[in-house]
């Protein structure tokens, strides 16, 4: 095998694995789509970002010493 031949078989094969990643992304998302029309609404719902209500300080007289 001479230095052009090397070179035939690695394009082949770089194009070959660009096609399988290819096929197979398209793959996935059939089958993405296909889960999401079977669930039910709510586990398609974004939640977004919970955020915490900030602690208000209790004051108290009683502790305090004047």
């Amino acid at each position: 095998m001479n230095y052009t031949q090397l070179l035939q078989v690695i394009a082949a094969s770089c194009l070959m694995t660009v096609a399988l990643m290819l096929v197979l992304r398209s793959l996935l998302k059939r089958i993405n789509r296909e889960l999401q029309r079977y669930l039910p609404p709510r586990y398609l719902q974004s939640k977004g970002v919970r955020r915490r209500t900030p602690v208000t300080p209790v004051v108290s007289d009683v502790h305090e010493q004047s």
